[in-house]
C-alpha cells in the first residue's frame, strides 16, 4: 500500500454528541487519527458547545448554517473545493455513527489494522486510476465482497465515501436529500468516467439510527420514507438507464445498473 496522502476527515452530524463519541471519534481515536485532521460540520454554535462537551475541543469545528443531507453535504463539498488555504488533496466523508472499516481476509471480514494506512492506498490507487470518488463495498457481508477493485457504476455510499480535491473539475452538488449518494455516484460517473469501489473493504454502521441525523432532520422516520419514496421516483425518471427501484418494507430503495457505458 502506498504509504502518504494528505486528507482530511469531514463528519456531518446532528444531535448525536454521544453517538459520535462512542462510534466514528472512537475509530479514529483507536487507529491515532490526529484530531487536527478532523472537521466537524455542525449546524448551530449551539451544537458545537454540545459537541464539545462530549469529545473536546481538539477537533476542527464548522459552522454551516445549514440544515439537512442536501444542504449540508453541498456545504463541506464547496467548503472542500474552494476554500483558497486548503492544503490537503482529499477528504475522507463519514457518517459519525461508523464503528469498523473492515477488509475480507480469506473470506472472513476482520477490521483494518491501520486505518490511516488503508485510506491513504485508496485515495492514491484512485488519483493513479483518474477518477475522484471511491467508496467501499456497501454491504458488510463477505458474501458480497470481492478481492477486486471496480471503476464501473457501483454505489458509492454517503457514509464512508472519499473525494480527490480536483479544482480543475466541476463542483458537483445534490439536489436531493434521501440517495443523494447514488445522485453524487451517478454524477462523479458521468464526469470523470468511472468511480471507484474497493470490493474487498466494508464498513460497520447502522443505517437506520433513529436517534438524531436524518430522522431528526426530516421529523420522524414515516416522513424520510416518504421522502425516499418521492426521490427514487426522481432519480429513475431523470437517469432511466442508470438506475431502477427496488421496493423494500422500509420504502423504496435506489440499484444502480453496474453495466451502465456511456
Amino acid at each position: 500500500m502506498s504509504s502518504t496522502f494528505l486528507y482530511e476527515v469531514a463528519i456531518l452530524s446532528y444531535n448525536r454528541a454521544d453517538i459520535i463519541r462512542e462510534k466514528t471519534i472512537k475509530l479514529l481515536k483507536k487507529h491515532n487519527i490526529n484530531p487536527k485532521r478532523i472537521r466537524i460540520f455542525l449546524e448551530t454554535e449551539a451544537l458545537k458547545e454540545e459537541y464539545i462537551k462530549s469529545i473536546g475541543n481538539d477537533y476542527n469545528y464548522t459552522i454551516t448554517g445549514q440544515k439537512g443531507m442536501l444542504a449540508s453535504r453541498n456545504f463541506s463539498r464547496t467548503y472542500y473545493h474552494e476554500e483558497v488555504d486548503n492544503c490537503y488533496k482529499g477528504v475522507l466523508m463519514i457518517d459519525d455513527d461508523v464503528e469498523e472499516l473492515n477488509v475480507l481476509v480469506s473470506n472472513k471480514v476482520e477490521p483494518v489494522k491501520n486505518l490511516d494506512k488503508t485510506l491513504c492506498y485508496m485515495f492514491n490507487t484512485t488519483k493513479e486510476l483518474g477518477f475522484r470518488l471511491f467508496a467501499p463495498c456497501a454491504y458488510n457481508n463477505h458474501f458480497f465482497m470481492k478481492d477486486r477493485v471496480s471503476i464501473n457504476l457501483k454505489f458509492c455510499c454517503g457514509a464512508f465515501h472519499g473525494l480527490i480535491i480536483d479544482k480543475s473539475k466541476p463542483l458537483l452538488h445534490t439536489e436531493i436529500d434521501q440517495f443523494e449518494d447514488s445522485l453524487m455516484t451517478m454524477e462523479h460517473y458521468l464526469e470523470d468516467g468511472g468511480v471507484v469501489r474497493f470490493d474487498n473493504y466494508s464498513i460497520t454502521t447502522k443505517f437506520w439510527e433513529k436517534k438524531g441525523g436524518m430522522c431528526d432532520i426530516m421529523g420522524g422516520m414515516e416522513n424520510r420514507i416518504i421522502n425516499m419514496n418521492e426521490n427514487a421516483k426522481y432519480l429513475t425518471e431523470k437517469y432511466p438507464r442508470m438506475c431502477s427501484i427496488k421496493k423494500k418494507k422500509m420504502g423504496d430503495d435506489i440499484r444502480l445498473n453496474s453495466r451502465f457505458k456511456m
